[in-house]
């Protein structure tokens, strides 16, 4: 059996429990909302609104990866000077 897109990105570690409940939390808004919509409007939204949410559940994952590795990277680039400082303070003449 396929796991939801929500299990994935859990599952992946790309969204915490937080985001996800969060995001959860405002679809289920916009369902009350679009409750109040008249019916002929009420069809069209839950696709173009299950859409926005996966896209913006899939910019949040794509973001927190592009943090991850320039944190990597900035980490990699500290140790790198803190051993050529070590080098140059132990340099016998």
């Amino acid at each position: 059996m396929s796991m939801s897109l929500r299990d994935q990105l859990l599952q992946a570690g790309l969204v915490n429990e937080r985001q996800s409940k969060e995001a959860e939390r405002q679809l289920r808004q916009q369902q009350r909302e679009r409750q109040q919509l008249p019916k002929d409007k009420r069809a069209m939204a839950p696709h173009a609104e299950l859409a926005a949410k996966q896209a913006q559940l899939a910019k949040a994952a794509r973001d927190q990866e592009l943090s991850r590795r320039q944190k990597e990277q900035a980490d990699k680039k500290a140790r790198h000077a803190q051993i050529e400082q070590l080098i140059e303070q132990n340099r016998l003449a």
